[in-house]
């Protein structure tokens, strides 16, 4: 079954082309074992408030990415601009295509 993990957090106006460039540069990284599909988005009525939404084929796949040493890189990312995230793990009931 698929887990969802959502990591939202505020990131400055003055610092949301950084942060959305940092996004797009992992497109060059070797995707993480499990990592299914990863969205950025942005608040349409807060453009400070940020999500990364990212789909893994499983949970266990999930927690072996989280029982590395490395930190996550959605945390990361929020991390560099000084942004304090939160996370919420989600399993996948349903979807449609």
């Amino acid at each position: 079954m698929e887990v969802i993990t959502i990591v939202e957090g505020r990131v400055p106006f003055s610092k949301s082309k950084e942060f959305e460039a940092a996004y797009e540069s992992l497109k060059q990284d070797a995707l993480t074992p499990g990592l299914v599909r990863s969205y950025l988005l942005r608040k349409s009525d807060n453009p400070e408030i940020y999500r990364i939404e990212t789909v893994w084929e499983s949970r266990e796949a999930l927690e072996k990415m989280r029982s590395s040493a490395q930190t996550p890189k959605a945390i990361e990312l929020f991390q560099k601009v000084k942004a304090s995230p939160r996370l919420e793990i989600y399993d996948l009931v349903h979807d449609i295509p």
